[in-house]
């Protein structure tokens, strides 16, 4: 039996949820902008107590390691190392955009692929597209989304795009094969719990002296010339 604690700070607001192997044992989120700097470590504590369960009995600590928001990422992935150093445990990462895909896995919908997507900013996403069973088959990429954009994906396949990112491209790509999901999908700790022990159970554990967020962002910016 394992007891994991699960953090998500990847966009607005943050959560955590307390596990038993992947069954939910108590959760809190909240949706206020900038709260992470501000409620991540009272929710922690909350969540540990509605969990009955002292920080010597966790197993685990889990973040969502993005992509996202930057400081969101930073604060939750910092909370985690120094949890899992202090309490010297295992440390855990997933994806966030995997976690989307997570919540609505089990739902009977007529799809090849699934998009989830993070808004970034104006008509650029975070994305990453997985099969039917929630395995990724593209790389995570930060996209500027037109009328073209997954053209040869969406010739050969019914995509289901889903998350808060989704719902800005909606009017903009309109291939027949895009699909977008109408059901609100938000980063959110109590949905991991199936990620989390699957992790666990096959020890993919991080480096508490290398890891860090999956800022993705990084990598897309420019220099300007002089």
């Amino acid at each position: 039996m394992a007891h994991i604690l699960s953090i998500d700070a990847s966009t607005t607001g943050c959560s955590v949820a307390l596990f038993e192997n992947e069954n939910l044992l108590a959760s809190s989120e909240s949706r206020t902008e900038r709260s992470s700097a501000e409620y991540l470590t009272t929710m922690i504590d909350h969540v540990m107590e509605m969990g009955r369960l002292p920080f010597s009995e966790l197993d685990a600590i889990v973040v969502a390691k993005g992509p996202g928001s930057y400081t969101g990422l930073r604060i939750a992935v910092s909370t985690a190392k120094g949890l899992a150093f202090s309490l010297d445990k295992p440390l855990i990462s997933y994806n966030t955009l995997e976690g989307l895909v997570n919540q609505i896995i089990d739902f009977e919908i007529d799809t090849n692929l699934y998009c989830p997507m993070i808004d970034a900013r104006r008509m650029e996403v975070y994305c990453a597209f997985f099969d039917k069973k929630g395995k990724q088959v593209l790389e995570t990429t930060a996209e500027i989304v037109d009328e073209n954009s997954f053209s040869e994906i969406l010739d050969q396949n019914i995509v289901t795009f889903l998350g808060e990112g989704s719902h800005k491209i909606a009017g903009v790509l309109n291939h027949p094969n895009a699909r977008y999901l109408k059901i609100p999908v938000q980063p959110s700790a109590k949905y991991t719990g199936k990620i989390c022990y699957e992790n666990y159970v096959n020890g993919k554990f991080e480096s508490l002296v290398d890891f860090e967020p999956y800022y993705l962002k990084e990598y897309m910016f420019k220099t300007k010339k002089p």
